[in-house]
């Protein structure tokens, strides 16, 4: 499994995620567990979300 900085970077370099997301993902993981980022990037990618947005949305459905 891919570590969440090499899911994010990838994301980047493939556009489905701008420089500035992928930089506010990696400062936002220090605080956050993984099950979070990980709902955050997958509704930012699929479902093309901002940010604010998909942390809510992951703040409900996940938690911290």
């Amino acid at each position: 499994m891919k570590s969440l900085v090499e899911m994010i970077g990838q994301a980047v370099t493939r556009k489905q995620l701008t420089k500035a997301q992928g930089s506010s993902l990696l400062r936002h993981r220090q605080h956050h567990t993984e099950g979070h980022m990980l709902f955050m990037i997958k509704l930012m990618i699929e479902k093309h979300m901002t940010f604010s947005d998909a942390h809510k949305a992951a703040m409900k459905q996940v938690g911290k």
